[in-house]
């Protein structure tokens, strides 16, 4: 039996003395929600709810992005769909099943100087930001991203729905989230995502990388700084070759690399 479509879907996590709140989304095959444990809250003990009803369900934490994916074992919920190919540029429109607004306004990779371990969007919306794990949608209905942190009384970073869509594809598939190791080493402080070291034996020493090459893209990602290649690498998918555009010298190559799984666990 399904469950109907307006059930409210919620999860709080234990954090110091007392509790964080998150909105959750049901997704995937519909025995799989997403919600959101903030830094600081115990995703281990987050507790999943439907209609204020506290459910059974497995708990698996992308540590990365903070994502929590619940894994029921009752009855599926109605999952909504994903826009995982959804790119956001700055203006587009977003919007809550409660009737908020809110528009891109654009990608956000470092935050007071630091490199964020995946790119993030920035909202800034017309009313309260909305809870974190709250489905943004665009103006079909389809969801776009995930209410992350809010930063004001207005605004607010988002998780991008292909996120959600790498860290859902892995609980279903496997039953925990995975990261895909390539073996090279990159200079966080230089202009150009520059290669400085090639592990030996590693995925990207037996494609051919070498010291020295600059990376020019990763999958279907180009690449123009450090940051760029930190949120590529995010995506890179264990026994799944990717094409990896790189510049050595004055010559622009091709290669293949096959990451080897690294477990986020």
């Amino acid at each position: 039996m399904q469950i109907r479509a307006e059930v409210a879907w919620s999860a709080v996590f234990p954090a110091g003395e007392g509790e964080v709140p998150s909105t959750a989304l049901v997704v995937g095959d519909g025995r799989h929600v997403i919600a959101v444990a903030l830094s600081g809250a115990k995703a281990e003990g987050g507790r999943l709810f439907s209609d204020e009803r506290l459910l059974p369900a497995e708990v698996i934490l992308d540590p990365v992005s903070r994502l929590v994916v619940f894994r029921l074992s009752g009855p599926p919920g109605r999952a909504l769909p994903l826009m995982a190919d959804a790119t956001l540029s700055a203006g587009a429109v977003v919007k809550t099943a409660g009737g908020i607004q809110g528009k891109s306004a654009g990608w956000v990779k470092h935050i007071e100087g630091k490199i964020l371990p995946l790119a993030l969007l920035k909202i800034e919306y017309s009313g309260k930001v909305p809870r974190p794990g709250t489905p943004l949608m665009d103006l079909s209905g389809n969801v776009v991203a995930v209410a992350h942190q809010p930063t004001g009384p207005q605004s607010g970073y988002a998780i991008p729905a292909e996120v959600v869509k790498r860290v859902l594809d892995d609980v279903q598939r496997g039953g925990h989230v995975s990261r895909g190791w390539i073996g090279l080493y990159l200079r966080p402080d230089a202009k150009v995502p520059q290669v400085t070291r090639v592990q030996a034996g590693s995925p990207s020493a037996l494609a051919g990388v070498k010291t020295g090459d600059v990376l020019l893209q990763v999958g279907s990602r180009p690449l123009v700084e450090y940051a760029d290649a930190v949120n590529a690498f995010f995506f890179l998918r264990p026994g799944v070759a990717t094409p990896v555009k790189l510049k050595r010298g004055d010559q622009e190559l091709l290669l293949s690399l096959t990451p080897v799984e690294r477990r986020s666990d």
